[in-house]
């Protein structure tokens, strides 16, 4: 046998063929793929971990679609995800509704997750949110405009489609990082390990608890309205956006038709809806509707405009406290807005929607929910809700229903058909600390919760006194 003078065996060499480099090039790839696809699952680099709904959102359509269907769909940004309550929503119309509305996309993505969702359900009408349309010409994104692409596309699971929106979302230096949260993020290993053992943490407790409770998109994140320096602000610097400085691209005009005419293919309603900033924040918004209505006038589709002309309903408790451009609705905001895309979708489309009410698998999801004690007929065994009296003749009038919670809120529900003053003063049997008297309840009709089924006045009562017997109202 051959020896060499380093005493080494010539077979025992390390092989410097280009095929075994290739092997072991192979092996190395293969190895560093597994671990990119383990931690991606693992969700270790995905930097929202603490509020993951943009992975809750697609969990959910898939989640209830397998079990029932969806007849309202919100496409949208985070302008339709705080703005419109799909509970609400669901409960005055009495259907299923959906914020498909992931933050900071553009209309182009929102074409892509309703083709997905379509996959799933079949609606009955679609809403689309105009600040989608931003005038955004396409790729290459760059800054937080990316990291909002990079978090709607990652849940989305149709690969197909993932793969067909890919060039249309993304330039070419992103679609790796676009399929990998690992790839997008692993800088983490060198500037924050601590968020990658947080996210660890954060994901086996989620997944150790199963979360069952109903998720519909909505992201409401501002419960405060506009306080006083901001309105300082308003008055010493003017507005912060102005329509003059708002366009409309051909890529808006062109997914636009895209989503009419995706949604005509499908016999699915589609309209639009503009929902406001407050209206010290903005000036010149003729200019801006000039420009969104080069998108829409050419669909021929209905369009609810809630910023012009400015309801004095939308006050500054609506509103999101910036004085930044981007300005959201707050959670009380939202609930004005939903009230007001109901009546449009009842009163103007007239829309032939699944009237679910009776249904108790639908009441199953829904009850207790935003907007349910509103719409809907409290259970007799509820513990929150107790019913006084249910459809039943009152002063000459019909009585859908008279209820009243622990907390003392009291609502008197009554026929649509019939006009009604403002303030009715009801005459009842009434229980004070026990002991039973007639005396006066004053009710309001609500302007805050205005149901499309019936009227509704309501009033708050103090805790100790609990309505018995309803005998007239004057």
């Amino acid at each position: 046998m051959k020896i060499h003078n380093d005493g080494l065996n010539v077979n025992s060499r390390r092989s410097t063929k280009p095929i075994h480099l290739l092997c072991r090039l192979g092996i190395i790839l293969v190895v560093a793929i597994l671990a990119v696809v383990y931690t991606d699952k693992k969700k270790y680099f995905i930097t929202d971990q603490s509020n993951p709904h943009h992975e809750k959102r697609w969990e959910s359509i898939y989640e209830i679609t397998s079990r029932y269907p969806i007849d309202i769909v919100i496409l949208g940004n985070s302008h339709a995800n705080t703005g419109i309550d799909p509970f609400t929503l669901s409960c005055v119309m009495g259907c299923t509704a959906f914020d498909m509305a992931p933050s900071g996309i553009t209309i182009a993505d929102a074409y892509y997750c309703l083709k997905e969702l379509l996959t799933c359900t079949t609606p009955r009408l679609v809403v689309i949110e105009t600040y989608l349309m931003r005038g955004t010409e396409g790729p290459p994104l760059e800054g937080e405009a990316l990291a909002d692409e990079f978090r709607s596309f990652y849940p989305r699971r149709n690969i197909r489609i993932k793969l067909e929106s890919l060039p249309v979302l993304f330039g070419v230096e992103s679609y790796l990082p676009a399929w990998s949260s690992t790839l997008r993020n692993h800088e983490l290993l060198l500037r924050n390990q601590e968020e990658i053992k947080k996210n660890h943490d954060f994901y086996e407790k989620r997944h150790a608890k199963k979360d069952n409770e109903l998720y519909l998109g909505r992201f409401a994140r501002f419960t405060s309205g506009i306080n006083d320096s901001i309105m300082l602000l308003y008055e010493n610097k003017g507005p912060v956006v102005d329509g003059v400085n708002e366009n409309i691209s051909k890529r808006d005009i062109k997914y636009a038709k895209k989503i009419v005419d995706l949604c005509n293919e499908k016999g699915i309603q589609v309209m639009f809806l503009t929902l406001p900033m407050y209206e010290k924040h903005i000036k010149n918004y003729d200019r801006w509707r000039t420009q969104q209505s080069l998108a829409i006038a050419p669909t021929e589709k209905p369009w609810l405009n809630l910023q012009m002309p400015y309801l004095s309903v939308f006050d500054r408790d609506c509103f999101e406290s910036t004085y930044n451009e981007n300005q959201h609705m707050t959670m009380h905001g939202a609930v004005k807005a939903t009230y007001r895309l109901a009546h449009f979708i009842y009163d103007v489309l007239k829309l032939d929607l699944p009237d679910r009410r009776d249904d108790n698998r639908w009441i199953d999801m829904f009850y207790g929910k935003d907007g349910y004690y509103e719409n809907l007929t409290p259970r007799n065994n509820d513990p929150n809700f107790r019913v006084i009296v249910l459809d039943t003749i009152l002063h000459g009038e019909h009585v859908i229903e008279c209820s009243q919670n622990k907390d003392g809120r009291f609502y008197l529900k009554l026929d649509n058909n019939n006009s009604y003053p403002d303030v009715i003063n009801l005459i009842a049997e009434i229980i004070v600390d026990g002991e039973p008297i007639i005396g006066q309840i004053i009710t309001s009709v609500s302007k805050l919760y205005t149901p499309v089924h019936h009227k509704l006045y309501t009033t708050r009562l103090p805790e100790n006194v609990q309505v018995n017997r309803l005998y007239d109202w004057y």
